[in-house]
């Protein structure tokens, strides 16, 4: 591909990466810190790839002596991890409610010998 020199009016050999003045290497960096930044996020999976994509459609004119040209640059990321809790279901007052459990098991005593008694309603407030 060729680019004007817009001083010299000369030609020069250039990339489809520098094309809308950098722009496509702009979004390709912008598109990298984003992915930089999942990599690092530690609630991600480490293990999955994740990756980037350059894409140039290209739209000539009847003539042929012209062609649009749309350039999207996107990233796929890997998603934060699922967290997961137990909800203990029951009625109260004739109606479903719904309580997260505790991290512990109601009534089980603590190694220190105290008890960890939960008063369910006082959890609901």
């Amino acid at each position: 591909m060729l680019k004007i020199n817009s001083n010299t009016g000369e030609t020069v050999e250039t990339s489809l990466l520098d094309l809308i003045d950098g722009g496509v290497k702009e979004l390709a960096d912008l598109n990298m810190r984003r992915v930089l930044e999942n990599i690092r996020d530690v609630n991600t999976d480490p293990k999955k790839a994740r990756s980037i994509t350059i894409k140039f459609t290209f739209a000539p004119n009847e003539a042929r002596d012209s062609v649009a040209t749309r350039v999207q640059v996107e990233c796929k990321l890997v998603p934060v991890k699922p967290v997961e809790t137990t909800l203990d279901i029951g009625v109260d007052g004739g109606q479903a409610v719904a309580v997260e459990r505790p991290k512990y098991t109601p009534g089980q005593m603590k190694m220190d010998g105290t008890n960890t008694d939960t008063n369910i309603h006082a959890l609901r407030a």
